[in-house]
């Protein structure tokens, strides 16, 4: 009894493996039709397989990240499948991965899968070469094809000492992947900036099907210049410079990294290619010599020797003069000469196309006790007029002249329709004190 339950067993588990192996068991041919790498995969399956959706089923994956390859399919008969496929661009040649299935059969459960490798064979040549470089490479070389190094160091002549290495690539699953299409030339000492160099190779070149060509190229790189400053504004030595404004520096070459210190200021700096500005939080100090710091890197990598340059402000004698400052938390700095009179807390417009306080310099102009504004339902105490319908004034006010508490809680944050909210108190006493004409600058 016990000897019947094992053959059945035995039996069962020998169907099972055949019928396993029957799935897979399919011919596959593979052949390449012309010199670009079109590969023609030909499968016959035996039996009959299900033709419909057989596009999602079919999946050819390169060994190299980010490689794409264009596939089309054909039916020769019910059991013949043929699939076109090549590289879509250079470099080509790499091993490729081909999964078919499961497609399901004209036998009932059963299902065919295919998987199977191939490498195009594409003829070796460089086809492109970095045409700037830091002094300290690395020279990159790109090449049609996978090559070995070997072959390649044998043949490669450069008048400087270097050392010869493979690019890795990393792909989106943090797979690193050692590219042997593409090499990159180090040299052990720094190259001369803004000096030309040549790259010649004079030999065999073997790709990894073994195709093996004489091969000859003769390419020129460039080390990048070391960046300089052009043009600063304001200019190195300038006087009377605006109490707000910019720094901008302009270089000679695109900027990858750039600093700018201001003594005694704090700023954003932005860079855009060959122009670096800073934006400083607050404004300059009158009749005040300011000097100026800048280092930074081009986009290839070369240092720029440190600048340092400086400027002085315009003398505001005993003149009143005001600063909106619409950085969180926005305030309201009056000052007599170069004496900080009195900060007060305060509110911008809402930063919207129809709400945005306007930045520039203006004059304080006429004044008055009391407004109302019947568009917003809102009027307000002690009002000062900037330019236009732009005012500093107190909390709003409702129609009843009660204030609005809800307003008054967002003072330090962008809250009005354009004009400069201050508490009531303040609002008075800037009605009171700050005389008419005052200069009055706006940032954010």
């Amino acid at each position: 009894m016990k000897g019947r339950k094992y053959i059945i067993v035995f039996f069962l588990v020998a169907i099972g493996a055949m019928w396993f192996l029957f799935s897979r068991a399919s011919s596959v041919t593979v052949r390449q039709l012309d010199d670009l790498g079109t590969v023609r995969v030909t499968i016959n399956f035996y039996v009959p397989v299900e033709q419909t959706g057989i596009e999602d089923k079919v999946k050819l994956i390169s060994e190299r990240p980010g490689t794409e390859i264009i596939k089309s399919l054909r039916w020769i008969d019910d059991k013949t499948l043929e699939i076109f496929a090549m590289e879509k661009n250079l470099p080509r040649g790499f091993n490729t991965t081909l999964q078919v299935g499961p497609l399901k059969t004209a036998i009932p459960g059963l299902y065919k899968v295919v998987k199977t490798n191939f490498r195009a064979s594409i003829s070796p040549f460089l086809y492109r070469i970095s045409p700037i470089v830091s002094s300290t490479g690395p020279i990159r070389l790109y090449f049609s094809t996978p090559v070995k190094i070997e072959a390649l160091k044998k043949g490669l002549i450069v008048n400087f000492d270097y050392v010869l290495r493979h690019n890795y690539m990393i792909s989106e699953s943090g797979r690193v992947f050692k590219d042997e299409s593409s090499f990159e030339l180090v040299p052990k000492q720094p190259l001369v900036p803004g000096e030309q160099y040549e790259v010649k190779f004079d030999g065999l070149l073997s790709n990894y099907t073994n195709d093996i060509r004489k091969t000859g190229f003769h390419q020129i790189f460039k080390v990048a210049d070391v960046p300089k400053i052009v043009k600063t504004e304001p200019a190195d030595g300038e006087k009377d410079v605006k109490l707000y404004n910019l720094i901008s520096v302009d270089f000679s070459e695109d900027m990858k990294e750039v600093d700018i210190k201001v003594e005694g200021m704090m700023g954003d700096i932005k860079l855009e290619g060959k122009t670096a500005t800073f934006k400083p939080y607050t404004v300059f100090k009158p009749n005040a010599t300011y000097e100026v710091k800048v280092t930074g890197k081009s986009i290839f990598d070369e240092e720029m020797s440190p600048y340092a340059f400086e400027f002085t402000t315009v003398d505001m004698e005993d003149k009143w003069w005001v600063e909106v400052n619409l950085r969180p938390i926005q305030k309201v700095t009056v000052y007599r000469g170069d004496k900080v009179i009195k900060s007060m807390v305060a509110s911008g417009g809402i930063p919207d196309d129809e709400n945005r306080t306007p930045l520039g310099f203006f004059t304080l102009q006429d004044r008055g006790e009391y407004f109302w504004t019947e568009r917003i339902q809102e009027g307000g105490l002690y009002w000062v007029r900037i330019t236009g319908n732009y005012l500093i004034h107190s909390v709003p006010r409702n129609k009843d002249n009660e204030i609005i508490e809800e307003e008054l809680k967002k003072l330090g944050i962008p809250a009005s329709h354009g004009c400069v909210r201050l508490k009531d108190e303040d609002a008075k006493w800037f009605y009171d004190t700050v005389p008419t004409g005052a200069l009055v600058i706006i940032h954010d």
